[in-house]
Protein backbone atom coordinates (compact mmCIF):
# COMPACT_ATOMS: atom_id res chain seq x y z
CA UNK A 1 0.00 0.00 0.00
CA UNK A 2 1.12 3.60 -0.80
CA UNK A 3 0.63 6.35 1.88
CA UNK A 4 0.07 9.83 1.19
CA UNK A 5 -1.30 12.45 3.39
CA UNK A 6 -3.84 15.35 2.87
CA UNK A 7 -1.96 18.34 2.33
CA UNK A 8 -2.57 22.38 2.49
CA UNK A 9 -2.86 23.97 -0.69
CA UNK A 10 -1.80 27.86 0.53
CA UNK A 11 0.22 29.81 -1.62
CA UNK A 12 -0.23 28.49 -4.91
CA UNK A 13 -1.69 24.95 -5.31
CA UNK A 14 1.73 23.43 -7.12
CA UNK A 15 3.05 24.14 -3.46
CA UNK A 16 0.94 20.89 -2.10
CA UNK A 17 3.15 18.26 -3.93
CA UNK A 18 6.67 19.81 -2.05
CA UNK A 19 4.53 19.35 1.08
CA UNK A 20 3.42 16.20 0.26
CA UNK A 21 7.31 15.08 -0.68
CA UNK A 22 8.53 16.78 2.65
CA UNK A 23 6.37 14.72 4.79
CA UNK A 24 7.46 11.60 2.61
CA UNK A 25 3.99 10.88 0.81
CA UNK A 26 3.82 8.36 -1.83
CA UNK A 27 0.25 9.65 -2.78
CA UNK A 28 -1.33 13.32 -1.80
CA UNK A 29 -5.10 14.66 -1.18
CA UNK A 30 -6.04 18.23 -1.33
CA UNK A 31 -9.13 20.48 -1.71
CA UNK A 32 -9.29 22.93 -4.68
CA UNK A 33 -10.33 25.53 -2.23
CA UNK A 34 -12.20 25.96 0.74
CA UNK A 35 -13.88 23.18 2.03
CA UNK A 36 -16.49 25.11 4.08
CA UNK A 37 -17.26 27.67 1.37
CA UNK A 38 -19.04 27.26 -2.51
CA UNK A 39 -16.79 30.00 -3.88
CA UNK A 40 -15.43 28.50 -6.50
CA UNK A 41 -11.63 28.58 -7.20
CA UNK A 42 -9.62 28.99 -10.92
CA UNK A 43 -6.53 28.12 -10.92
CA UNK A 44 -4.09 28.83 -14.14
CA UNK A 45 -3.42 26.42 -16.61
CA UNK A 46 0.01 26.40 -16.08
CA UNK A 47 -0.74 26.44 -11.97
CA UNK A 48 -2.24 23.10 -12.80
CA UNK A 49 0.60 21.69 -15.65
CA UNK A 50 3.18 23.12 -12.39
CA UNK A 51 1.39 20.52 -10.16
CA UNK A 52 1.36 18.10 -12.59
CA UNK A 53 4.79 18.19 -12.95
CA UNK A 54 5.99 18.13 -9.17
CA UNK A 55 3.57 15.20 -8.17
CA UNK A 56 5.64 13.68 -11.62
CA UNK A 57 9.51 14.56 -10.19
CA UNK A 58 8.48 13.15 -6.68
CA UNK A 59 7.13 10.35 -7.74
CA UNK A 60 3.84 11.02 -6.20
CA UNK A 61 0.40 8.91 -7.24
CA UNK A 62 -2.69 9.50 -7.44
CA UNK A 63 -3.34 12.89 -6.55
CA UNK A 64 -6.91 13.09 -5.25
CA UNK A 65 -9.00 15.76 -4.53
CA UNK A 66 -11.62 15.90 -1.64
CA UNK A 67 -15.10 18.03 -2.29
CA UNK A 68 -15.89 20.59 -0.20
CA UNK A 69 -17.69 19.31 3.01
CA UNK A 70 -20.72 21.34 1.97
CA UNK A 71 -21.66 19.11 -0.35
CA UNK A 72 -24.89 16.91 -0.40
CA UNK A 73 -25.47 15.35 -3.48
CA UNK A 74 -28.90 13.94 -1.81
CA UNK A 75 -30.35 17.13 -1.42
CA UNK A 76 -32.81 18.80 -3.83
CA UNK A 77 -33.11 22.78 -4.61
CA UNK A 78 -30.40 25.03 -4.53
CA UNK A 79 -28.19 23.07 -2.41
CA UNK A 80 -28.10 20.48 -5.15
CA UNK A 81 -27.30 22.38 -8.07
CA UNK A 82 -24.79 24.22 -5.90
CA UNK A 83 -23.07 20.57 -4.98
CA UNK A 84 -23.31 19.58 -8.66
CA UNK A 85 -21.93 22.71 -9.73
CA UNK A 86 -18.85 22.02 -6.96
CA UNK A 87 -18.16 18.45 -7.72
CA UNK A 88 -18.00 19.48 -11.79
CA UNK A 89 -14.78 22.09 -11.08
CA UNK A 90 -13.28 19.71 -8.36
CA UNK A 91 -13.39 17.46 -10.89
CA UNK A 92 -12.58 19.61 -13.95
CA UNK A 93 -9.61 20.96 -11.01
CA UNK A 94 -8.15 17.43 -10.84
CA UNK A 95 -8.04 16.47 -14.48
CA UNK A 96 -6.42 19.63 -14.93
CA UNK A 97 -3.31 18.21 -13.25
CA UNK A 98 -4.28 15.01 -14.17
CA UNK A 99 -5.28 13.77 -10.89
CA UNK A 100 -7.10 10.68 -10.47
CA UNK A 101 -10.18 11.99 -9.41
CA UNK A 102 -12.92 13.46 -6.79
CA UNK A 103 -13.91 11.96 -3.23
CA UNK A 104 -16.90 13.17 -2.00
CA UNK A 105 -19.38 12.50 0.58
CA UNK A 106 -23.20 11.60 -0.65
CA UNK A 107 -24.39 13.33 2.00
CA UNK A 108 -27.80 13.62 3.59
CA UNK A 109 -31.17 12.02 2.49
CA UNK A 110 -33.01 13.97 5.02
CA UNK A 111 -36.95 13.20 4.74
CA UNK A 112 -36.82 11.44 1.68
CA UNK A 113 -37.06 7.86 1.20
CA UNK A 114 -33.47 6.28 0.73
CA UNK A 115 -34.72 5.24 -3.18
CA UNK A 116 -35.12 8.59 -3.69
CA UNK A 117 -31.99 10.05 -2.15
CA UNK A 118 -30.35 7.40 -4.00
CA UNK A 119 -31.49 8.32 -7.08
CA UNK A 120 -30.73 12.21 -6.59
CA UNK A 121 -26.87 11.06 -5.44
CA UNK A 122 -26.94 9.03 -9.00
CA UNK A 123 -28.02 11.78 -10.93
CA UNK A 124 -25.61 14.16 -9.42
CA UNK A 125 -22.91 11.76 -9.75
CA UNK A 126 -23.59 11.51 -13.64
CA UNK A 127 -23.75 14.78 -14.45
CA UNK A 128 -20.91 16.08 -12.67
CA UNK A 129 -19.09 13.24 -14.63
CA UNK A 130 -19.52 14.87 -17.98
CA UNK A 131 -17.32 17.83 -17.25
CA UNK A 132 -14.50 15.93 -17.53
CA UNK A 133 -13.30 13.31 -19.82
CA UNK A 134 -10.94 10.76 -17.17
CA UNK A 135 -11.15 11.43 -13.79
CA UNK A 136 -13.16 9.46 -11.49
CA UNK A 137 -15.42 10.43 -8.51
CA UNK A 138 -15.02 8.11 -5.85
CA UNK A 139 -18.05 7.98 -3.59
CA UNK A 140 -16.28 7.92 0.31
CA UNK A 141 -18.68 5.65 2.86
CA UNK A 142 -19.97 7.72 5.82
CA UNK A 143 -19.63 6.97 9.93
CA UNK A 144 -23.34 6.18 9.97
CA UNK A 145 -25.41 9.49 9.60
CA UNK A 146 -24.77 10.35 6.33
CA UNK A 147 -26.13 8.16 3.15
CA UNK A 148 -23.66 5.43 2.38
CA UNK A 149 -22.88 4.05 5.73
CA UNK A 150 -23.38 0.63 4.45
CA UNK A 151 -21.59 -1.23 1.41
CA UNK A 152 -25.63 -1.94 0.51
CA UNK A 153 -26.31 1.64 0.14
CA UNK A 154 -22.65 2.42 -1.80
CA UNK A 155 -23.85 -0.33 -3.65
CA UNK A 156 -27.38 1.19 -4.87
CA UNK A 157 -25.88 4.00 -5.77
CA UNK A 158 -23.26 2.41 -8.30
CA UNK A 159 -26.37 0.34 -9.57
CA UNK A 160 -28.54 3.32 -10.26
CA UNK A 161 -25.31 4.48 -12.61
CA UNK A 162 -25.24 1.15 -13.81
CA UNK A 163 -21.39 0.70 -12.96
CA UNK A 164 -20.30 4.04 -14.46
CA UNK A 165 -16.47 3.36 -15.22
CA UNK A 166 -15.46 6.77 -13.57
CA UNK A 167 -17.01 5.75 -10.46
CA UNK A 168 -15.18 4.37 -7.80
CA UNK A 169 -15.23 3.93 -3.94
CA UNK A 170 -12.94 5.93 -1.37
CA UNK A 171 -13.14 3.84 2.32
CA UNK A 172 -12.55 5.65 5.78
CA UNK A 173 -11.08 3.45 8.43
CA UNK A 174 -12.52 5.54 11.12
CA UNK A 175 -16.03 5.75 9.58
CA UNK A 176 -16.14 2.13 9.06
CA UNK A 177 -15.37 1.88 13.34
CA UNK A 178 -17.51 4.13 14.00
CA UNK A 179 -20.43 2.63 11.64
CA UNK A 180 -19.98 -0.43 13.43
CA UNK A 181 -17.00 -3.18 11.09
CA UNK A 182 -14.26 -3.88 14.06
CA UNK A 183 -11.10 -3.47 12.64
CA UNK A 184 -9.04 -3.98 15.50
CA UNK A 185 -7.74 -7.09 14.45
CA UNK A 186 -6.94 -9.69 11.33
CA UNK A 187 -10.07 -11.32 11.57
CA UNK A 188 -12.42 -8.15 11.62
CA UNK A 189 -10.50 -6.53 8.87
CA UNK A 190 -10.75 -9.80 6.67
CA UNK A 191 -14.50 -9.32 7.31
CA UNK A 192 -14.69 -6.48 6.43
CA UNK A 193 -12.72 -6.68 3.00
CA UNK A 194 -14.55 -9.64 2.15
CA UNK A 195 -18.28 -7.89 2.71
CA UNK A 196 -16.79 -5.10 0.68
CA UNK A 197 -16.43 -7.65 -2.21
CA UNK A 198 -19.34 -9.19 -2.26
CA UNK A 199 -21.62 -6.20 -1.78
CA UNK A 200 -19.72 -3.78 -3.95
CA UNK A 201 -16.40 -5.46 -5.43
CA UNK A 202 -13.21 -4.52 -4.31
CA UNK A 203 -12.69 -4.04 -7.98
CA UNK A 204 -14.06 -0.56 -7.53
CA UNK A 205 -12.50 0.52 -4.25
CA UNK A 206 -9.71 3.05 -5.23
CA UNK A 207 -8.29 5.21 -2.18
CA UNK A 208 -8.23 4.30 1.43
CA UNK A 209 -8.58 7.22 4.11
CA UNK A 210 -6.15 5.95 7.13
CA UNK A 211 -7.49 7.28 10.63
CA UNK A 212 -7.61 6.06 13.86
CA UNK A 213 -10.83 6.52 15.38
CA UNK A 214 -11.22 8.88 18.71
CA UNK A 215 -15.39 7.63 18.92
CA UNK A 216 -16.13 4.22 19.84
CA UNK A 217 -17.17 1.45 18.07
CA UNK A 218 -20.51 1.51 16.04
CA UNK A 219 -21.04 5.60 17.53
CA UNK A 220 -22.05 6.85 13.98
CA UNK A 221 -19.60 9.24 15.55
CA UNK A 222 -16.66 10.58 13.44
CA UNK A 223 -13.86 11.89 14.94
CA UNK A 224 -10.03 11.29 13.68
CA UNK A 225 -7.02 10.25 15.34
CA UNK A 226 -3.68 9.41 15.04
CA UNK A 227 -2.55 6.08 13.94
CA UNK A 228 -2.18 3.86 16.89
CA UNK A 229 -3.60 6.33 19.22
CA UNK A 230 -7.25 5.57 18.74
CA UNK A 231 -9.76 3.15 19.56
CA UNK A 232 -8.52 0.67 16.31
CA UNK A 233 -5.08 0.42 17.46
CA UNK A 234 -1.73 -0.70 15.03
CA UNK A 235 -2.61 -4.24 15.47
CA UNK A 236 -5.44 -3.17 13.11
CA UNK A 237 -3.90 -1.00 11.12
CA UNK A 238 -1.44 -3.36 10.59
CA UNK A 239 -3.70 -5.72 9.91
CA UNK A 240 -5.26 -3.38 7.00
CA UNK A 241 -2.09 -2.13 5.27
CA UNK A 242 -0.84 -5.75 5.02
CA UNK A 243 -3.97 -7.32 3.86
CA UNK A 244 -3.08 -8.99 0.36
CA UNK A 245 -6.45 -7.63 -1.15
CA UNK A 246 -5.49 -4.35 -0.31
CA UNK A 247 -1.66 -4.14 -0.78
CA UNK A 248 -1.94 -2.45 -4.17
CA UNK A 249 -4.12 0.37 -2.73
CA UNK A 250 -3.04 3.99 -1.68
CA UNK A 251 -3.97 5.13 2.03
CA UNK A 252 -4.30 9.22 2.48
CA UNK A 253 -4.18 9.82 6.08
CA UNK A 254 -6.14 13.16 7.69
CA UNK A 255 -5.10 12.37 11.19
CA UNK A 256 -4.88 15.96 13.61
CA UNK A 257 -1.22 15.31 13.59
CA UNK A 258 1.03 14.66 17.08
CA UNK A 259 1.32 18.14 17.40
CA UNK A 260 -1.92 19.21 16.49
CA UNK A 261 -1.13 20.47 12.92
CA UNK A 262 -2.62 18.16 10.64
CA UNK A 263 -1.22 15.39 8.88
CA UNK A 264 2.69 14.48 9.69
CA UNK A 265 5.35 12.62 8.91
CA UNK A 266 5.11 10.67 12.31
CA UNK A 267 1.75 8.97 11.67
CA UNK A 268 3.41 8.07 8.05
CA UNK A 269 6.27 6.69 9.93
CA UNK A 270 4.29 4.76 11.67
CA UNK A 271 1.89 3.20 8.83
CA UNK A 272 5.54 2.42 6.96
CA UNK A 273 7.08 0.79 9.88
CA UNK A 274 3.53 -1.26 9.97
CA UNK A 275 3.63 -1.86 6.03
CA UNK A 276 7.20 -3.12 6.45
CA UNK A 277 7.16 -5.60 9.84
CA UNK A 278 9.12 -3.48 11.79
CA UNK A 279 8.31 -2.09 14.99
CA UNK A 280 6.66 1.59 15.68
CA UNK A 281 8.60 4.05 17.64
Amino acid sequence: MRFGAHVSIRGRIFQAADRAAGLGCECLQIFVGSPRTWRLVSYPPEDLAELRKRCRAYRLRPLVAHAAYLVNLASEGELYERSVAHLAHALRTVEGAAGLGVVTHLGSRGGASLRAAVRRVARAVHKALGAAERAWILLEGSAGRGLGATFDELAMVLDALHGHPRVGVCLDTAHLFAAGWDLRTEEGVDQVVRAFHERVGLARLRLVHLNDSKANLGSRVDRHENIGEGKIGLAGFRAWVRHPRLRHLSGVIETPGFEGKGPDQANLDRLRALREGRAVR
